[in-house]
Formats: C-alpha cells, structure tokens, sequence
C-alpha cells in the first residue's frame, strides 16, 4: 500500500529536524551487536581487575571512533 504524500513529506522533514548526527550515532551504536558485545566484556574486564577503568575505556572508545566534548551532559 502506498504511503501518502503528505506523510512522506512529514518523515522525511522530521526524521532530519528531530535527529542530529550525534542522536543517529548513538541509536546506530545502541542496535550494534558487536559494539554492545564488546561493551559488556570491557566491563566484564574491568570488574575482574584484568583492566585499568581509565585505560579499557579509553582503547574502547579509539576502537570505536568515540568522542566526548568537555562539559557535554
């Protein structure tokens, strides 16, 4: 069944409008499995002590490609 014009229009616009690159960023690293795998050994790791906090996030965040902006909330 064929989507409306006017509804068309409105996703399209929305989705844009709503999402900024970050937002996009997050929801598509929240549905990867690799990523949320990776995730939870790292903090399997750090709980054992076979890992540094400050050291496994940080390698975790350069395999990742992730960046955070000071004062960010």
């Amino acid at each position: 069944m064929p989507t409306p014009p006017g509804r068309r229009q409105r996703r399209a616009g929305g989705l844009s409008d709503a999402l900024g690159r970050a937002d996009i960023a997050a929801e598509f690293l929240r549905r990867n499995r690799t990523y949320r795998a990776e995730y939870t050994q790292m903090q399997q790791r750090i709980a054992s002590g076979a890992v540094a906090k400050n050291a496994a996030e940080s390698a975790f965040a350069r395999r990742w490609g992730l960046s955070f902006r000071h004062g960010a909330r």
